[in-house]
């Protein structure tokens, strides 16, 4: 602290008593709080990023360095460390992540990047009130929206070393599956005859998933053995691209699914190269207006893998057929998710039992 030559200046004095030069920096001295003499140690709280800790100095010198030195770190830290934005931080999570993720899920979260949160995109981590940030969010779009925006939002921070903000989300509604009962396939089957979707709702209804119709070539499929060769998948990137990819959604995605509505056969031969070069949305409109044309639940391309799975329930497949054939790698999904499908089999037994306490022996007891 000394700027002067003179050694006989007192220890705490401002100014050099010799030459009147400034011995101490006042302007520029960290402030600390003055300390104490407990015992043999000289101590007092200091106030160190919002949390107050216990500094102490065998000597009183020795405490203010100390005291100082946390301090002075602090500030070269602040200092040294520009706030960086949501956006940054997100942009820098999907940039890492472009080639493990999937097309798809990079194409989705570059579309939330863009659309949600808007607001708080270029604002530094450390000014977000997150919950007002969600609840903003919860006032324009679906809970579920929220959830997933919300979803990239904490990958991202944990992505950077941030701590994961605690939350209050929206909470989501449980969406009704539509789907097609036994009844309501043969209906959309001779409805959809001679369609330009044809051969890709007929996919559907074989249990595939969109992305593995989209992928499917003529050489998959092998109508001498009647199976289906599901063999990697196909899925929207960026700019709305198809991208193809080697694998499917998981392990026992790869599969081979027997050849059930006879029409696929007669609808591929002379057939070469890609099955489906309709848009995706395309076939998911086109399915979507003839079952409303015909008085069906509009169930997608998804919907048709759902109504396959309740026919196989319907004809009493076992649950292990189900899970080979759908691609299916959890028998608790196929539970969870398709446990409604088996209300119509359900009043049916019930109707059966009300038929036959009804019947004429049966009333005369």
């Amino acid at each position: 602290m000394s700027r002067c030559k003179h050694t006989r200046s007192p220890e705490h004095a401002v100014f050099c008593p010799d030459c009147g030069a400034r011995l101490i920096q006042m302007r520029d001295e960290v402030k600390v709080p003055v300390p104490k003499k407990h015992g043999k140690k000289w101590s007092a709280q200091v106030t160190v990023n919002g949390e107050r800790i216990y500094v102490d100095g065998d000597t009183e010198q020795e405490y203010y360095a100390k005291a100082r030195a946390a301090k002075t770190e602090l500030i070269e830290i602040k200092k040294a460390s520009p706030k960086v934005s949501l956006g940054k931080v997100i942009d820098k999570f999907i940039k890492d992540n472009d080639a493990v993720l999937s097309p798809s899920t990079l194409n989705a979260y570059r579309s939330y990047r863009d659309t949600r949160f808007k607001r708080y995109m270029d604002t530094p981590i450390e000014c977000i009130n997150w919950q007002q940030m969600v609840n903003d969010e919860s006032r324009k779009v679906a809970p579920k929206t929220v959830h997933n925006a919300f979803g990239l939002v904490t990958a991202a921070l944990d992505h950077s070393g941030y701590q994961k903000p605690k939350v209050n989300l929206p909470k989501k509604a449980k969406a009704e599956r539509p789907w097609l009962d036994y009844e309501q396939i043969q209906e959309f089957l001779e409805a959809l005859q001679e369609k330009p979707y044809e051969i890709g709702a007929i996919l559907a209804l074989h249990g595939l998933r969109r992305s593995e119709l989209l992928h499917l070539t003529a050489d998959d499929i092998d109508t001498q053995a009647g199976v289906i060769h599901v063999r990697g998948a196909s899925v929207i990137g960026e700019g709305n691209r198809l991208v193809d990819k080697d694998t499917n959604k998981n392990r026992t995605s790869t599969r081979d699914v027997h050849i059930v509505i006879p029409r696929l056969s007669d609808l591929i031969a002379g057939k070469e190269g890609r099955l489906i070069t309709t848009n995706p949305t395309t076939l998911y409109g086109s399915i979507n207006d003839l079952c409303r044309k015909s008085g069906l639940p509009q169930v997608g391309v998804h919907g048709l893998r759902h109504s396959y799975i309740s026919l196989c329930f319907h004809l009493g497949w076992n649950i292990q057929t189900v899970m080979r054939e759908g691609g299916y790698s959890n028998p608790q999904t196929v539970n969870e998710v398709y446990r409604h499908l088996a209300e119509q089999d359900a009043n049916e037994d019930v109707l059966r039992m009300q038929k036959f306490f009804t019947s004429k022996k049966t009333s005369s007891l």
